[in-house]
């Protein structure tokens, strides 16, 4: 196994953020004294329906974020490869010119589903495709509502081929397993003649469709499914609520703590994740090594780049730590110590997963499959935990 300290691979590391060297490299972390402060990334869900938003206008719109993430930085090239323009900064929409090449999402389930929305509306044909953590998420439901490809259910649903033009006047969506489907469709409504949205089921994250159609009607929507001309302001990006999580982990304080209002319903005091099943991972930890409890109403977790609920408990078990899966989510005996794992612990393709893994580590020591999972969405957090006190080394197998 070869081994690099973390000053004598700093250039290859930097390299892997650009996407020329692939994730071979696992963490060797040592037991670790975490102290002082991080700062969140922008957050993911704001940044993503902003840039969707400001596709749709003509006229300049900034948007101020202090890191990028691979996940939005997928929907963004997706959209340069769509003809529109973006100069780190600025970002410059319009109609969408024929892409000369499959648009790639990378991780990004909700790029996808997004786009999905956005090719929809045009009278040429487009394809979306990306990494293998997204080709085992479906968007099935969300094709199959808009009726514009002819798709059996099959095991191989990648890359997506869409033909549009919409020329439906109801679209209705299952509404129980992801909020993305039904973000997708109100914000593809400008670039439509009009539809009428029906939804079905019990809705899962509506704090997020919720934040959807409130930017909406911030650039001049009136009513789900009625187009309107997008008239996007300047926006400077609030932090990740969801990354509060890591932090409380952790130990650690943070520089730029995000208003309730943006919270989109992130709070490490409600278990019931109904609303915010991205937290089960962290929460699941921080509640082993503190009063225990029940995470519920998180089964939609399980649609995620992993089997969040299946996952956490197997990576919780890596460091002895005692845990229980149901269907919609985890219960969790409190006052555990976490012990340092024998072998590699997991990350399953999943940041979250990954994240919390290091966090554990930090505890015990250990070593973490995927070196840069965490800069799906904040790419800045190894460094930063490396300057509040985390020992650690890149390994290769």
């Amino acid at each position: 196994m070869l081994v690099r300290p973390f000053g004598a691979i700093t250039g290859a590391f930097r390299l892997e953020q650009n996407g020329h060297v692939s994730d071979k490299y696992n963490l060797e972390i040592e037991k670790s004294s975490l102290s002082g402060v991080v700062k969140l990334p922008p957050s993911k869900s704001h940044s993503m329906r902003w840039l969707t938003l400001a596709s749709m206008d003509s006229n300049p719109t900034e948007i101020e974020m202090w890191e990028i993430g691979q996940d939005v930085q997928a929907l963004i090239d997706c959209f340069i490869k769509l003809g529109l323009e973006w100069d780190g900064s600025v970002f410059k929409g319009g109609d969408l010119s024929q892409p000369g090449q499959t648009l790639d999402c990378k991780n990004s389930g909700t790029a996808l589903r997004f786009l999905i929305g956005q090719s929809a509306s045009c009278e040429f044909p487009i394809s979306l495709d990306g990494d293998t953590s997204l080709r085992t998420r479906s968007s099935l439901e969300l094709l199959k509502s808009l009726g514009l490809v002819e798709i059996e259910i099959q095991e191989h649903q990648y890359p997506i081929h869409i033909n549009g033009p919409l020329e439906k006047t109801i679209v209705e969506i299952d509404v129980s397993k992801t909020s993305q489907f039904y973000s997708s469709l109100l914000l593809m409504a400008p670039r439509t003649k009009g539809f009428e949205i029906l939804t079905r089921g019990s809705a899962v994250s509506r704090k997020h469709s919720e934040l959807t159609w409130h930017l909406c009607k911030m650039t001049g929507a009136k009513e789900p499914g009625v187009p309107w001309t997008v008239d996007c302001p300047d926006v400077e990006i609030p932090p990740d609520a969801s990354m509060m999580a890591f932090a409380k982990l952790s130990g650690l304080s943070v520089s730029n703590p995000p208003e309730v209002s943006d919270s989109i319903g992130h709070s490490l005091e409600n278990s019931m994740l109904r609303d915010s099943n991205d937290l089960i991972t962290p929460m699941a930890a921080w509640l082993a090594v503190g009063d225990g409890g029940t995470i519920s109403g998180a089964s939609h977790a399980a649609l995620k780049e992993s089997n969040r609920i299946t996952k956490t408990v197997e990576m919780l078990s890596q460091f002895g730590i005692k845990s229980t899966a149901s269907d919609d989510g985890i219960s969790i005996e409190g006052g555990q110590i976490p012990q340092r794992p024998d072998g590699i612990v997991r990350s399953f393709g999943d940041h979250r997963i990954q994240m919390t893994a290091i966090i554990l580590a930090s505890i015990c020591g250990g070593t973490i499959e995927g070196a840069n999972l965490h800069q799906v969405a904040w790419p800045s957090y190894l460094q930063q935990l490396k300057d509040c006190g985390l020992k650690f080394e890149f390994v290769q197998p």
